[in-house]
């Protein structure tokens, strides 16, 4: 019984270890949102899992298998903690089916172990009181502590190699940013395109909507013989804003994409390291 209170301890100090690591916390959320925002066709948007199931269902479904009460005789207790083992194991492997143990899987998995621990332990003291402790639902408890080490371990394996891969396909999408060319964005200013030079969507009828009201404007105020004066004071006008945008947004976007791009790959580098730690105390 010693080696079992051990293993039953071990878990619940690694999720402890778990629970007060920023690295598992939100802080991926914001540099992420920015770095996609300004690359909206990054290839870190991973695929979605065909077969785990939603977050939401996931709980449902462990909280029916692990909710059950304590009053059974010990082997009747050690069957349904069974049953609740192989749900975890089951969507454990389901969250790392895609390669990655993303920060909602990573949650729930660690809430259901942390869950499954306790009633392990309850489940220990109850048969505390009627059983030997050379019996064999003490060794069935056993069993089932050490495979859910196993599988915790294996999950955690899997992510932690997924994470030091995404660290440095983060790091390629920093390097490989660019601003966009100065002389394509300062010409779409310059024909009334701001929003598509800045990776917005084209939108050809109101381009020519708003050039032919540009010089149909400068026709109407100016007179026939100064309209091309008044066109090219409107152009110089856009090539104002154009380089304003340029310099103090477009370069500007492209530096903190670039600085959010590393932010990510330090954060999985991180989290890979986590995962190696709690690796080590779990094998």
């Amino acid at each position: 019984m010693g080696f079992l209170e051990s293993a039953i301890n071990q878990v619940g100090r690694d999720l402890g270890r778990v629970a007060s690591n920023a690295v598992f916390k939100d802080s991926h959320a914001i540099p992420i949102r920015r770095a996609k925002s300004y690359n909206s066709s990054s290839s870190n948007q991973r695929p979605v899992q065909p077969k785990a199931q939603p977050i939401k269902q996931v709980r449902n479904d462990f909280e029916k298998a692990i909710n059950f009460n304590t009053g059974y005789k010990p082997g009747m207790l050690i069957s349904k903690l069974g049953g609740a083992f192989v749900v975890i194991k089951n969507e454990a492997r389901g969250f790392v089916e895609d390669g990655y143990l993303d920060k909602e899987e990573s949650e729930q998995l660690f809430d259901m172990i942390k869950d499954f621990n306790e009633k392990c332990r309850d489940i220990r003291e109850v048969i505390s009181f009627t059983e030997e402790e050379n019996a064999k639902e003490y060794k069935q408890l056993e069993s089932i502590i050490i495979s859910l080490k196993e599988v915790f371990a294996e999950v955690l394996d899997v992510s932690a190699k997924a994470c030091k891969k995404q660290a440095v396909e983060y790091e390629k999408e920093g390097e490989a940013l660019k601003p966009t060319n100065f002389f394509r964005y300062i010409g779409l200013h310059l024909i009334w395109m701001p929003r598509y030079a800045k990776g917005g969507e084209m939108k050809i009828g109101k381009t020519i909507l708003a050039n032919v009201l540009d010089f149909l404007g400068s026709f109407i105020v100016y007179g026939i013989f100064q309209v091309g004066v008044s066109y090219f004071f409107i152009r110089g006008i856009l090539l104002l804003i154009g380089l304003g945008n340029y310099y103090f947004t477009e370069l500007k976007n492209t530096k903190e994409a670039k600085e959010d791009f590393k932010i990510l790959a330090e954060q999985d580098r991180k989290r890979a390291k986590a995962y190696q730690e709690l690796i080590k105390s779990n094998t």
